[in-house]
């Protein structure tokens, strides 16, 4: 069995994403590890930052650092995190939480395979795609 798990990479501010993410999904922080508890050599800046952590909401696990100096994070959109919601009303909540501050691509709006769905970016560059299949 498998289980994918996407790792994002943030230019310092992997702490305020991990926290945002935990409030916008109602999540729970199960690990940080930071580049100064770790016996691997980092530059003096990034010693407070982030090396490892992960976040859990519902069946999901995300896992968020800072990059290392001088390693390139881009938000081009080549990637899009896909969330089904079971709950329309959390959905909405959801997607708003996220679209603060960011940039809407695609508000939510029913679609004609019987889905409500809505793409956005969020203010940390984060691409998202919301989806909720309505019952039969």
């Amino acid at each position: 069995m498998f289980h994918l798990v996407p790792y994002l990479h943030f230019n310092g501010s992997a702490e305020e994403v991990l926290n945002f993410y935990k409030d916008v999904f109602d999540g729970e922080i199960l690990m940080i590890n930071r580049y100064g508890d770790s016996p691997m050599k980092a530059d003096e800046s990034l010693k407070d930052k982030i090396i490892h952590s992960r976040l859990k909401f519902g069946d999901n696990i995300l896992m968020i650092s800072d990059s290392f100096n001088g390693q390139l994070v881009s938000t081009n959109g080549n990637i899009q995190l896909s969330v089904e919601v079971d709950d329309a009303n959390k959905m909405e909540q959801v997607f708003n939480k996220l679209a603060e501050s960011g940039k809407t691509a695609m508000p939510l709006a029913k679609q004609f395979r019987g889905t409500t769905f809505g793409m956005l970016q969020d203010k940390f560059g984060g691409n998202w795609r919301l989806n909720h299949e309505e019952k039969k």
